[in-house]
């Protein structure tokens, strides 16, 4: 109750600002300013759970601690800190639009009364934001097609989405391919563009035929790395920040992506898959050729940011993706389905692994759940990830938590526990989720390569209060479901082209 009442609080103080505050707030993207220089507490994420936030938190969960939710219903996965670890950018569908588009959320103040910001315009699918190094958080990046599709005054934009090859097989072969592969489509005319903070086009920084997403900013501010086809396979690239010094860095067959720099920026940390046999390579080239591949064996690798020193982590099975390097440069968490028996058929749990691929250890719990996107802050605090949790069927939610480390423990491999249970009350979660700023308009620009902002942006440059918000996805109902091994792998499907880290 006391939390509520604080966060009853600050928000009514906000409301004695002047005029003039309140609109510099917004302009900076600052809404919560107040709150930081407040002596009395400090941002949202760091207050204390309380009772009635009811979130799961499973027995076994030792290196998680105060965890809160901060996205209540549809697909929401990909958050990403801010530099100053302020804010977070994610996709999501279900906030009025049938594929992903790219968001933002304050982490300074409760998720649930606070506007969640579109960054993207709405148009066609978009995947894998990323903050740019700055100190007014001013640009992301984010790959999509919103520049190929075509619009005119009688499109429903939420309509957009880029065709799924498999949702309409055109041919024979490409039938055949989708009866007996589980795929992901690796669009074509994905690209990575950067944007200032009210989504108005600034950059496109590829330009290249085929996929080019993926898109993560180097610690120090300077580079980023991403995946792309233009080699005619999916290979990591690194460029400056300004979309120049291109430089490949891996060229083996198989799909390399979800990469992320280590925190000292020497190398990138990737998961890949590794067709070896005649038959195998066949069927991977056949679905590439269709821009498809399966992503049912993967693998997570570490490479120089120069292509040298390249070697294999994990050799688990299964589909091991989305890993992240943890400050100390020595750890990766990372999601994995490889241990069916302890997690439930479909499901994804979180693990963490030496880089030398020693002393695996599992971070989450609980049967038939997912969990994965995992990233630590920056300055080490907390990890965000999305699971299934709290959720109803096919929904995917962003969980923060404290990020617990025990210096002299000693990891181990990783066994099942004989039960689990939540650590609070089975959740009845607010239906106050959070509403949705478009504050990136729909009007279709034609991007050039050129470094110059056009005259007229995707989004205008002076934004204004939102008065309405486009529907916001249902609550999650008043139980906790252990999704059914067909829902954890619906919900995998549902997450296809996301970053996978």
């Amino acid at each position: 109750m006391m939390l509520r009442l604080t966060i009853l609080s600050i928000v009514a103080g906000s409301l004695v600002f002047s005029a003039y505050d309140k609109d510099y707030r917004i302009k900076t993207n600052r809404i919560w300013e107040e709150v930081e220089e407040n002596t009395f507490s400090g941002r949202w994420q760091d207050l204390e759970t309380d009772p009635y936030d009811n979130v799961v938190h499973f027995d076994g969960e030792t290196h998680l601690a105060n965890v809160k939710q901060l996205t209540f219903g549809g697909m929401n996965a990909e958050g990403y800190f801010s530099f100053d670890n302020s804010k977070l950018t994610l996709q999501a569908t279900g906030y009025g639009t049938d594929c992903d588009q790219i968001y933002e959320l304050d982490l300074n103040t409760d998720p649930k009364l606070q506007t969640l910001k579109r960054i993207s315009t709405g148009l066609g699918g978009t995947t894998c934001s990323y903050f740019y190094k700055e100190a007014d958080n001013n640009h992301r990046l984010y790959a999509g097609n919103w520049w190929n599709v075509k619009i005119d005054n009688t499109t429903d934009v939420s309509k957009t989405c880029p065709e799924k090859k498999c949702a309409n097989p055109k041919t024979d072969e490409l039938k055949q391919l989708c009866n007996t592969s589980y795929t992901w489509d690796i669009f074509d005319d994905y690209d990575i563009f950067k944007v200032d903070r009210y989504g108005n086009f600034v950059q496109r920084l590829t330009n290249s035929p085929g996929y080019d997403a993926e898109g993560v900013v180097s610690p120090d501010g300077t580079k980023i790395a991403f995946t792309s086809i233009r080699s005619g396979d999916l290979e990591l690239y690194v460029m400056n920040t300004d979309g120049s010094n291109l430089t490949q860095v891996t060229n083996t067959l198989g799909y390399d992506g979800g990469s992320f720099f280590t925190p000292d920026g020497k190398r990138l940390i990737f998961r890949a898959s590794r067709p070896k046999t005649n038959e195998e390579i066949a069927k991977y080239k056949k679905l590439l050729s269709y821009n498809l591949v399966e992503p049912i064996a993967m693998e997570l690798f570490i490479v120089d940011i120069d292509g040298k020193n390249m070697k294999q982590i994990t050799k688990l099975g299964e589909a091991n993706w989305a890993p992240y390097m943890l400050n100390d440069n020595k750890r990766i968490v990372f999601s994995s389905n490889y241990d069916a028996a302890a997690n439930g058929f479909g499901a994804f749990s979180l693990y963490m692994i030496n880089v030398d691929g020693t002393g695996l250890e599992r971070i989450t719990y609980g049967e038939n759940q997912f969990n994965s996107f995992a990233m630590q802050s920056y300055d080490g605090k907390k990890l965000v990830w999305g699971s299934s949790r709290n959720g109803t069927q096919y929904e995917l939610n962003l969980f923060i938590a404290d990020w617990i480390d025990y210096p002299n423990a000693t990891s181990t491999a990783p066994t099942a526990p004989t039960s689990f249970s939540s650590t609070k009350n089975v959740p009845t979660i607010s239906s106050s989720a959070p509403t949705v700023s478009n504050t990136a308009a729909s009007t279709k620009s034609d991007p050039t390569a050129s470094s110059s902002v056009p005259t007229v942006g995707i989004a205008s440059s002076t934004p204004t209060v939102p008065t309405a918000s486009p529907t916001t996805p249902q609550a999650p109902e008043t139980s906790t479901k252990s999704s059914t091994s067909l829902s954890l792998l619906s919900t995998f499907s549902l997450i296809v082209i996301a970053c996978f880290y």
